[in-house]
């Protein structure tokens, strides 16, 4: 009985080491492929990347960081939602992977969808409590929700860490326009100015909260400065557009909406606008013509200013 035992023995043994041979070289196969990734990754090729962390994948399932490494291939080639799909496989096979998590978060965000970023960047901030970036995107995904006095606490960690974080102040300006708090949005405005004078951003955003105080000369000279800045900002003749219709100057801001359409021909608030006062100054026929282009563009406002200056 004791041979039997020790025969049975010797048998589970042997299949137990063939089986850790057999993994051994799965992995050794597995990190090869990863290695091969990486390797294409940093040299741009993004694609014989995603190749070889297939086979990574393929060969190794719970390999967490091919998933994360995969989903930042996939990300910097535009394929954004496989990413995404990445990002949470890495989380679910490591949930303290706080990388993969502000990754996604800061993704999430750039798509346009701050619920999304938000159920990230929790977790994010939670596991690197001290990391001002997952901050920073937490704040913005807080902003696009509208929930602007948490956002504010994130902006305001941030800017404690780092005093010209240009990003930080427009954000947080952002937030204090939307509570009505204009004279905190015109100071966090002037700083990120301050830390960066070539950047449009500033002086739109500032030039947006003096329109709203209908202080239409500082909000004109925001504009202004902004198109020396970037000749190229829609935003700006846009809201410059909007500042000239305030003060009745209706042949100024139809200038400034045909400058913000020729730089972006889908920009349907320009058209709508520009049509208004087209139709203000007697040219009806024209006025129509571009408040319908708004119309058919999907802007729900033109729909109602389609019935009212046109009548049909």
């Amino acid at each position: 009985m004791q041979k039997h035992f020790s025969l049975i023995a010797k048998i589970l043994l042997s299949a137990l080491l063939i089986h850790c041979i057999h993994d051994q070289a799965i992995a050794q196969e597995s990190a090869k492929y990863f290695k091969s990734a990486i390797g294409k990754a940093q040299s741009g090729d993004m694609p014989g990347a995603i190749s070889d962390f297939d086979k990574c994948i393929e060969l190794d399932p719970n390999y967490s960081d091919a998933f994360y490494w995969r989903g930042v291939a996939k990300a910097a080639i535009g394929e954004a939602l496989d990413a995404l799909v990445d990002f949470e496989r890495c989380t679910a096979l490591d949930p303290n992977n706080a990388q993969a998590y502000l990754t996604a978060g800061n993704l999430y965000n750039q798509q346009g969808n701050p619920k999304g970023a938000l159920a990230n960047l929790n977790p994010a901030v939670e596991l690197m409590p001290e990391n001002m970036e997952a901050r920073l995107q937490r704040g913005k995904a807080l902003t696009n929700l509208g929930q602007h006095e948490k956002a504010i606490q994130d902006y305001n960690a941030v800017i404690a860490s780092d005093r010209a974080n240009f990003d930080a102040y427009i954000n947080r300006g952002i937030s204090h326009r939307q509570l009505e708090k204009f004279e905190e949005a015109i100071t966090d405005f002037t700083e990120a100015i301050r830390y960066n004078k070539m950047s449009p951003d500033g002086y739109v955003n500032r030039g947006i909260v003096y329109r709203m105080k209908e202080e239409f000369e500082n909000a004109i000279a925001d504009y202004t400065q902004a198109i020396v800045v970037d000749p190229q900002c829609a935003d700006a003749f846009y809201n410059r557009g909007i500042a000239y219709s305030k003060r009745d100057q209706s042949q100024d801001a139809i200038r400034d909406f045909s400058k913000a359409i020729a730089i972006d021909p889908n920009d349907a608030s320009s058209y709508m606008n520009r049509g208004i006062e087209k139709v203000i100054i007697g040219k009806k026929d024209d006025g129509c013509t571009d408040i319908v282009k708004a119309a058919n563009l999907g802007l729900k406002d033109a729909i109602a200013a389609r019935n009212e200056y046109c009548g049909f």
